[in-house]
């Protein structure tokens, strides 16, 4: 039975490569990670050129088996490139990461919560973890930039 890992009350936090004007409080990475509030949201900084890349690590501050991942962004504003790496900490507090390659990941542009399952991938050990990164890249919008409202990772603790 799969349950929501990514919630703040069990301590999973979020960090960001970029958040828009540097104002975390507005639009700081944790705020995808709020379910209660519809509103809050990642917003990433962009830039004239519109080639930025992102990345977007949830960390969850303990080993768990992912098993699925929700992403919610804004439509406009969507990452339509996003390759999947899990952590694993290390002996001596570093993290490894590892791309999950064969993650099925391709984000359409809408508003809407899209579910991405994970069962098929075809080292289902390499889904045990103590975090995940994403990288996104080719945004829909012109500037680079990505929304993100919310991201719902679900699997198990180990």
């Amino acid at each position: 039975m799969s349950t929501l890992l990514s919630c703040p009350s069990t301590g999973t936090t979020a960090k960001a490569s970029s958040v828009l004007n540097n104002n975390a409080k507005l639009y700081g990475a944790n705020n995808a990670l709020d379910n209660q509030n519809e509103s809050t949201s990642w917003y990433s900084d962009g830039n004239s050129d519109g080639d930025a890349e992102h990345s977007y690590i949830v960390n969850f501050h303990r080993k768990v088996t992912i098993s699925s991942i929700g992403l919610q962004f804004q439509g406009g504003f969507v990452a339509e490139g996003c390759k999947l790496f899990v952590g694993r900490r290390m002996s001596e507090g570093k993290v490894e990461w590892k791309e999950i390659s064969d993650a099925y990941i391709e984000p359409e542009n809408v508003n809407t919560l899209q579910k991405f399952e994970l069962d098929e991938c075809e080292k289902q050990d390499d889904l045990e973890c103590d975090a995940i990164k994403f990288a996104f890249s080719d945004s829909t919008d012109f500037y680079g930039r990505v929304i993100l409202y919310k991201i719902e990772v679900y699997g198990k603790d180990c």
